[in-house]
């Protein structure tokens, strides 16, 4: 969604309110892009008492948008200063409430995978961008264990580092 320039990342993880399991259980990171925008990710498994939701925010300049809800399924704020979009049009063309917290997104991206492969045609999600998206996962946990900032691309890096 912001480009597959990603050139630095700090990230911290930690086990904040559930001891007994092996894993953290909270991560925060800032991700610097190479035209200088910045992102954060946050994620946690430590709300009361149920997940209240998942969002994706985006905000520049020129627009704004904001997708909530249980699994980022409706489009809560979309605002251009170009107003090429209707914004209340699509808002309400993209509010669909999924039937679980696991949305809608998984079968069409099946779905696009198999056309992909029965047609010859280039995939949505393509597997350069399940590497970018690793290598940033990487990054962040690299990041949490030396305490240091990560420049991309990563050299030596693999999952077992962090076992």
């Amino acid at each position: 969604m912001m480009g597959n320039d990603v050139t630095e990342v700090v990230g911290f993880t930690d086990r904040l309110s559930h001891p007994y399991i092996e894993a953290e259980d909270f991560g925060i990171a800032l991700v610097k892009f190479v035209n200088g925008a910045y992102g954060l990710i946050e994620g946690t498994t430590n709300i009361y008492p149920e997940n209240f939701e998942e969002s994706l925010c985006i905000f520049g300049g020129k627009g704004t948008i904001k997708a909530g809800g249980k699994s980022v399924n409706i489009i809560e704020h979309w605002r251009f200063d170009d107003n090429l979009d209707d914004s209340e049009q699509v808002m309400k063309e993209c509010g669909k409430e999924p039937p679980n917290v696991y949305g809608f997104g998984h079968i069409p991206l099946y779905r696009d995978v198999i056309d992909s492969i029965k047609n010859g045609k280039q995939p949505y999600v393509d597997a350069y961008a399940g590497k970018r998206a690793l290598e940033l996962v990487l990054a962040i946990y690299k990041s949490a264990k030396e305490k240091s900032i990560i420049k991309l691309p990563l050299k030596d890096c693999e999952v077992r580092d962090f076992s």
